[in-house]
């Protein structure tokens, strides 16, 4: 009520704005060239139009501008539907609860009006609401970080592991398993970090391999997460003496 009574004032001073400036044009007319009006008459119109022009322009910037920030905050709401207490992971039932009944339902979507919301296994995990939107991305963001933080920790130990000498590992022979391979290489198993991993030294190369045990696969090799001269490094030097 309040922004239309503004409104309507905004839209006198316009009003009065047009008739001054009409006013102006005529008494600048009389002025110049009739000579029927005085420059205290082409004053006073020039001022009052200048005057109604302004409290035009004071009055209407806040009131269309407030109009466009009330306008900017119900279109958030998507449709008279407030999302944003909606979280991913919720059931149905629960945001029926807080929604209200839809207007259309099954097992895997509900739909408030022009918004969708997907479900898996019962539990939301999408949807066209911009609120619901924003979760998902931040939810995609956290897990690539978490996918590169593992793959980063999985590397680390793997390095960990096939830096270790032949000889720290033959010290160690009691609780890290080792397999003599039909080529003569060495295959050593161990589980750092919760990652477990089988290291294999070929001794024709000289190269230690690394690699993610998956038992998926036939030899349980998996991704090589580390190589390395350590073999190389490892054999004994020839000592000359004189």
């Amino acid at each position: 009520m309040f922004a239309f009574f503004i409104a309507l004032v905004c839209i006198v001073f316009f009003l009065l704005f047009v008739v001054g400036l009409v006013l102006t044009l005529k008494s600048t007319f009389q002025f110049f060239v009739t000579k029927n009006a005085t420059k205290k008459q082409l004053l006073s119109s020039v001022i009052g139009t200048f005057l109604f022009l302004s409290i035009f322009v004071v009055t209407a910037i806040p009131t269309f501008g407030n109009s466009s920030n009330d306008t900017a905050k119900v279109s958030t709401k998507s449709n008279g539907y407030d999302f944003k207490n909606i979280k991913l992971g919720m059931t149905q039932k629960e945001i029926s609860n807080k929604l209200g009944k839809p207007t259309s339902q099954d097992e895997g979507i509900m739909t408030y009006g022009d918004n969708s919301l997907y479900f898996e296994n019962g539990k939301l995990t999408g949807g066209s609401p911009k609120s619901i939107q924003e979760q998902v991305n931040k939810k995609n963001s956290q897990e690539k970080q978490d996918k590169s933080d593992k793959s980063n920790s999985e590397k680390s130990a793997a390095q960990y592991f096939g830096s270790k000498s032949t000889q720290k590992l033959s010290e160690q022979a009691s609780y890290v398993p080792r397999t003599q391979l039909g080529n003569g290489n060495m295959m050593y198993s161990e589980t750092i970090s919760n990652v477990h991993m089988y290291r294999v030294d070929d001794y024709q190369t000289g190269v230690t391999t690394v690699y993610k045990a998956d038992d998926s696969k036939t030899d349980g090799l998996g991704v090589i997460l580390y190589e390395g001269k350590t073999v190389a490094q490892d054999k004994s030097k020839t000592t000359v003496i004189y």
